[in-house]
């Protein structure tokens, strides 16, 4: 029988043990009428095993863009942003976990406008604060290995940047290289 459980309070989490994190983090959005993936790196501190604060960079390095007018001129984007976020854990249940998700960013869109024949008429790059917010699930399949599926929204600003918001989903998996070294050594040790 399913047994609920109260929602965390992320204040009193910030009491309790710190650790350091880091990782890599992908989502799959659409930019223009593209799809597109946004890659990052982020480095951390960890509350409680509930609570993250995180810093990092993230960048779209393949350009995605659009059908502009009845020319069909096209705008090709590439983004990079640094960003600041949060992940809290608001409901854990056994090896289930929903977590918030929030990151705030400030960077370049890198554009270019170019014809039909691929020609360049016009490139720079404009600077955007990009948002986002959305949920995803946790599942730990063992100690050091969890799946976690997500999604959300993007917001771009400013007014000329409004075309790069969209939503969207990240599914992965978070593998824990020190608990699977720690698990590889208790095996070998086992072993030997």
């Amino acid at each position: 029988m399913f047994k609920a459980q109260t929602l965390s309070n992320p204040f009193l989490t910030l009491k309790e043990t710190t650790k350091f994190i880091y990782g890599v983090d992908n989502r799959r959005t659409r930019i223009g009428q593209q799809n597109a993936s946004i890659y990052g790196l982020y480095l951390g501190i960890g509350f409680g095993g509930k609570l993250r604060f995180k810093a990092g960079i993230s960048e779209m390095p393949f350009e995605k863009g659009k059908v502009l007018d009845d020319k069909n001129l096209i705008q090709k984007n590439r983004l990079l942003f640094g960003v600041v976020g949060e992940e809290f854990d608001f409901f854990v249940y056994k090896k289930l976990r929903f977590t918030t998700y929030f990151q705030a960013g400030m960077g370049y869109n890198y554009f270019r406008k170019i014809d039909q024949l691929e020609m360049e008429i016009l490139s720079g790059r404009n600077p955007i604060l990009p948002l986002e917010i959305g949920v995803q699930s946790n599942y730990s399949i063992s100690p050091w290995l969890t799946v976690k599926v997500g999604g959300g929204c993007r917001f771009v600003f400013p007014a000329h940047s409004y075309d790069l918001s969209g939503y969207y989903f990240k599914i992965g998996l978070n593998i824990n290289g020190r608990k699977l070294l720690e698990k590889y050594k208790i095996k070998k040790g086992q072993t030997t």
